[in-house]
């Protein structure tokens, strides 16, 4: 073991982070905040699929959010971003029927991200909420801001993915 090695080892010892950090790892209760949030993650309320049926309509599905501690790390999505948009939707304001032109992870973090279906449902989203649209053919949707607008987080796929 190296001299730099030792001598960073007992400067974190001496602070008292080592024993904060040996309770987390160890999984033991104390005052030290555990690895992993127990329950529900509090900052990822709901992730829904919005995709284009055999037919061609527009269908909203809800996904199960993993449990905090899952191992290996769970993954929802994973792939390269052709592009991220941060921007804002005025109060009230809806887009025409549309399909995703290429995969989006729509992400709100401010208000209220509305989106509608053919089949008359209508889905609200806040933050906390995920969104992957990806029904890039068919009936499409329509989608906008809630009576309070909506800033959040566009990521664009690239479009070989539809």
């Amino acid at each position: 073991m190296s001299g730099t090695t030792s001598t960073r080892r007992a400067l974190i010892s001496a602070s008292g982070a080592g024993a904060a950090l040996a309770l987390m790892l160890s999984g033991r209760s104390g005052n030290a905040a555990q690895a992993f949030p127990e329950g529900q993650i509090p900052w990822a309320k709901r992730f829904f699929n919005l995709y284009a049926n055999a037919e061609g309509m527009a269908e909203m599905r809800e996904l199960p959010l993993p449990h905090p501690g899952a191992q290996p790390p769970y993954q929802l999505i994973r792939h390269p971003a052709a592009r991220v948009t941060v921007g804002s939707i005025a109060p009230g304001f809806m887009y025409d029927w549309h399909v995703a032109n290429q995969p989006n992870i729509l992400i709100p973090i401010f208000g209220t991200l509305v989106v509608e279906l053919r089949d008359g449902s209508h889905y609200e989203f806040g933050h906390g909420d995920v969104l992957f649209a990806e029904d890039c053919v068919g009936s499409g949707h329509r989608s906008g801001a809630g009576s309070e607008g909506q800033f959040g987080v566009s990521v664009q796929l690239d479009k070989s993915l539809c």
